[in-house]
């Protein structure tokens, strides 16, 4: 029986763990709470090798930006991409030319400071494929309803183990 508590504990934790996560991500994502900070999720595989298609991206807003660092952007067409920093123009107004880590040419556009985000400070790998499952049924069941039983269960033990006892 102690191995099962053990077991159950074990997971509880992980899970809570891995919820926390998805709440931080999620929170922060849409209440931008941590100031400074966002979190995005590659959707494609422009920077492979660097970051991966699915990786989860934390930003920082930076007073400057160097060559080689990964900035997260608002491109002139509005999208968001997050590329590296190839050059930098300095002649009057700041320019920066960035460039995709596996694409073959640099960005089109140049883009200027106040487009740009943040710098990548942190890669957290494949954790945008745990959100997207999180989004579905099967998720809800397996990352919410399972893990509510698992704690129930436990208390559950823990009361028949007291019970037991006095």
């Amino acid at each position: 029986m102690n191995i099962l508590r053990f077991i159950l504990s074990l997971l509880k934790w992980a899970v809570l763990a891995v919820l926390t996560l998805l709440a931080i991500y999620v929170i922060n994502s849409n209440f931008n709470i941590i100031k400074g900070y966002k979190t995005f999720l590659v959707q494609s595989g422009s920077m492979e090798p660097a970051i991966m298609t699915g990786d989860v991206i934390l930003i920082k807003q930076q007073k400057d930006y160097l060559i080689n660092d990964v900035v997260t952007f608002s491109n002139n067409s509005g999208r968001v991409v997050t590329h590296r920093i190839q050059e930098i123009d300095k002649s009057g107004e700041k320019k920066y030319f960035t460039k995709g880590d596996a694409n073959k040419t640099g960005d089109e556009d140049h883009i200027v400071k106040e487009q740009i985000m943040g710098k990548a400070i942190l890669v957290v790998p494949r954790l945008g494929y745990l959100l997207s499952f999180a989004k579905t049924l099967n998720g809800l069941i397996i990352l919410l309803i399972i893990p509510a039983f698992i704690y129930v269960l436990d208390e559950l033990v823990k009361i028949k183990n007291a019970k037991k006892s006095s």
